[in-house]
């Protein structure tokens, strides 16, 4: 039990390593970085989020997340809207070439990712959901 949970380990950081790999593939084609696509697919998941919300979820400092929506903005790929109820704080919101965007590169990556699979027969692949959809995420 102990080495096939060690093994399992190994095996998802490896696949980690290889989906990360492709999305830097995937990225220069949308002239992207890769922090730009996480804010973007998290304002995607979270569109009435304020820049704090963002910084929380990455970890970054508000001056960081400042510099990145600043040039998200300047890319027209997100706006700043005064918030309804604090005078502090701004509304940060994807815009329609941020969705864009962001569906584009998921196809993309999705794409990619695809590759590993192409083996699998539909069993595998639907036994492999079943284990897949039990994980806490």
């Amino acid at each position: 039990m102990e080495n096939d949970l060690e093994l399992i380990t190994t095996k998802f950081r490896e696949i980690k390593n290889v989906i990360s790999s492709y999305l830097m593939q995937v990225l220069p084609h949308f002239q992207i970085s890769p922090i730009m696509m996480y804010v973007l697919e998290f304002l995607r998941k979270h569109p009435e989020c304020i820049a704090v919300d963002i910084s929380n979820e990455f970890g970054l400092t508000r001056g960081a997340i400042t510099q990145l929506l600043d040039k998200l903005e300047l890319q027209g790929l997100v706006i700043r809207k005064p918030h309804p109820t604090s005078r502090r704080s701004q509304l940060v919101q994807m815009t329609d070439k941020g969705n864009e965007l962001i569906i584009s590169i998921l196809a993309a990556y999705n794409k990619k990712i695809e590759q590993l699979f192409t083996s699998y027969s539909k069993e595998e692949l639907a036994a492999l959901k079943q284990l897949l959809e039990k994980l806490p995420l």
